[in-house]
């Protein structure tokens, strides 16, 4: 073989070295079954009770109930309820505990705000207040 034929094998072997996959993948699409349980407010992990008394004009005394039903040790660090502006906070909610706050003269309709972390937790939730 001559040095020409040599030089022209070696330079197609190149590119087609660098041209071709090497066999492995970017991406892959998997599919998984996920069971996702809804409950009610008072049975979720965090446990959430509204309750409202002496409504009159569009207000009312709001009590929110907030109880730490995570499984285990979950300790909440952080729980803070908002309402007409207001915000409470509990620095620490052990699990099967549960913290009170009451707010006077909630504007009907209005939003209440829940969050709560802690414990490789973070929970949201909004509700209205119904009077």
């Amino acid at each position: 073989m001559t040095r020409r034929a040599v030089v022209l094998v070696a330079a197609a072997l190149v590119v087609l070295a660098t041209t071709a996959g090497t066999s492995a993948f970017s991406a892959a699409t998997i599919d998984r079954g996920l069971a996702v349980s809804v409950v009610d407010d008072d049975s979720a992990y965090l446990g959430v009770t509204l309750e409202q008394t002496d409504t009159t004009n569009g207000t009312t005394n709001l009590t929110v109930t907030v109880r730490n039903q995570f499984p285990g040790d979950s300790t909440l660090s952080n729980v803070t309820v908002t309402a007409n502006g207001a915000a409470e906070t509990v620095t620490s909610l052990q699990s099967g505990e549960e913290a009170t706050i009451t707010f006077e003269n909630a504007t009907c309709d209005s939003t209440v705000t829940i969050e709560a972390t802690g414990g490789g937790v973070d929970v949201a939730l909004e509700r209205t207040i119904d009077c």
